[in-house]
């Protein structure tokens, strides 16, 4: 309600009804006034002059000799219609005309305002000099039609007050508008802005100065907030950029950290192990050898010599892990012949209800880094896809594809890369398991089935060649790992691909 009576039209409006309300009375009074008094001057100067004229008529003949004549004369008069009274009073008698009412009975006397009485007759007495003697002649008018035209003239004027209060009000809803109608596109740009859209400009074609003087002002102050606005947003899109990136670097860090840790830990366990093994490994094939064939030992000893090697196999996986990879300066490798081998290999080993998809395109770039180290990322990587589908089978896609990154990502720099992407239907990881697949010893398998550092040594690789790994996954809908290679800037390097979905060779195997 506040609302809507702060409107500008409906406040003009308001003055100007106030206004009419306390001068239109004012004005009524003072117009039936003068149009009353201008009638009733009107009225007195035409009866006074009317009866001068038939004074002097009378003063000239001999009517009033005669009574006869002069009762024949008073009804003429009455008979005109003007005169409602009439009336000749010689010495020594009165003579009437016969067409009087019986009131009034007598003269009431002269009457010097209009309206005298309050009777609707205006009496006045003409003497008439006569030489036998004063004669009077008293008239008396009939004031009715002067009292009808000032009060047809008292209804025009209410009705002309009443038509220019209306017209006052209509003009002032409408001035009130031709004024709001720029103060409203105002308003309308100051709104758009007010919800994101700065473009909107504060500017009116109002013919007022005032106004133009107004949106003049709140334009410099928009340009200006604008470019204030705009410098803050950047400003806080660089700072959380900068504390995304921070907090990346952060927890890379703290992995780093942790991943020594344990690393070292480890590596000097298992060179403890290896000096253990040695001799059990030494001693077990000496004994071995020198036994015969048929002695029941044997088959104990070569058990005993299998389990060694599978213990000297997870010591060297260990101490790979421990070690930090370093490919020294790389070589320019392509990525195509290093999956294909791998996946040749894996061909033998995954099982028959889990499918693999290879995409690769004809021509990509070379990357810097060592094939042997390579070659076991690929693998593991596969390794860890096929075993999450082991269970329940489902589709392992390997595709290489060439990307340009333009966009800000804490994670992966811009710039040009070769990714790998390695992704399975199985049954995903929830967020805090993928926060901790590349931790040393984290797996999710039953004991004995996995010792948790394939993708510690996946990720210590990628580490390696300044690469980065991306892991997407949820419960029930699979996982997807994607390495980010950077492209070698090398003169034998191979052409770009000019589309990244064209001449892709897809093979798929069960």
């Amino acid at each position: 309600m506040d609302r809507v009576s702060n409107r500008l039209w409906l406040r003009l409006t308001s003055v100007v009804l106030v206004i009419n309300a306390v001068l239109l009375p004012v004005l009524f009074s003072g117009l039936l006034f003068i149009v009353k008094q201008s009638l009733a001057d009107a009225f007195i100067d035409e009866v006074r002059s009317y009866s001068r004229l038939l004074a002097n008529e009378l003063e000239l003949s001999d009517t009033l000799a005669n009574p006869e004549r002069t009762r024949t004369l008073l009804d003429s008069i009455i008979l005109s219609g003007r005169v409602a009274y009439a009336e000749v009073t010689p010495s020594g008698g009165m003579r009437r005309s016969d067409l009087i009412p019986a009131q009034p009975s007598s003269f009431p006397g002269d009457d010097f305002a209009f309206g005298d009485h309050d009777d609707r007759t205006y009496f006045l007495s003409v003497p008439i000099n006569r030489p036998g003697g004063s004669v009077v002649l008293r008239l008396g008018f009939d004031e009715t039609p002067t009292l009808e035209h000032i009060e047809r003239a008292r209804t025009r004027i209410l009705l002309a007050l009443v038509a220019f209060a209306l017209v006052s009000v209509a003009l002032a809803i409408w001035l009130a508008t031709r004024i709001a109608q720029p103060m409203i596109h105002l308003q309308n740009a100051a709104r758009r802005i007010a919800t994101g859209n700065f473009d909107a400009h504060l500017s009116t074609q109002s013919s007022i100065q005032e106004v133009q003087e107004l949106a003049g002002h709140l334009e410099s102050m928009r340009s200006e907030l604008v470019g204030i606005n705009e410098r803050l947003s950047r400003e806080m899109l660089e700072r959380e950029s900068a504390n995304a990136e921070r907090r990346g670097l952060e927890s890379r860090l703290r992995h780093s950290e942790r991943v020594a840790t344990v690393g070292t830990l480890a590596g000097g366990i298992a060179h403890e192990f290896n000096n253990i093994l040695t001799p059990i490994l030494l001693y077990a094939q000496t004994a071995l050898e020198e036994i015969p064939p048929t002695n029941p030992a044997t088959a104990d000893l070569a058990r005993v010599i299998a389990a060694a090697h599978r213990a000297r196999a997870l010591v060297n996986r260990i101490l790979a892990f421990s070690r930090d990879f370093e490919s020294g300066p790389g070589t320019l490798v392509r990525m195509g012949p290093i999956v294909e081998e791998v996946l040749a290999l894996l061909r033998a080993i995954v099982p028959s209800n889990v499918e693999i998809s290879y995409e690769c395109p004809r021509e990509h770039p070379a990357i810097l880094g060592d094939p042997t180290l390579l070659h076991q990322l690929v693998m593991n990587l596969c390794t860890n896809a096929s075993q999450a589908m082991r269970g329940t089978g489902g589709l392992m896609r390997v595709r290489l594809s060439r990307e340009r990154l333009i966009a800000n990502d804490p994670r992966v720099a811009r710039g040009d890369y070769v990714v790998l992407e390695v992704a399975d239907t199985g049954h995903g990881m929830d967020e805090r398991t993928r926060s901790r697949i590349f931790e040393p010893f984290f797996t999710t398998r039953e004991v004995g089935e996995g010792t948790g550092l394939g993708l510690s040594v996946a990720h210590g690789i990628v580490a390696s060649m300044g690469a980065s790994i991306l892991v997407d996954s949820e419960v029930g809908q699979g996982a997807r790992f994607r390495v980010y290679f950077p492209v070698a800037n090398a003169a034998g390097d191979s052409p770009s691909l000019t589309e990244r979905d064209s001449d892709v060779l897809s093979t798929h195997h069960r």
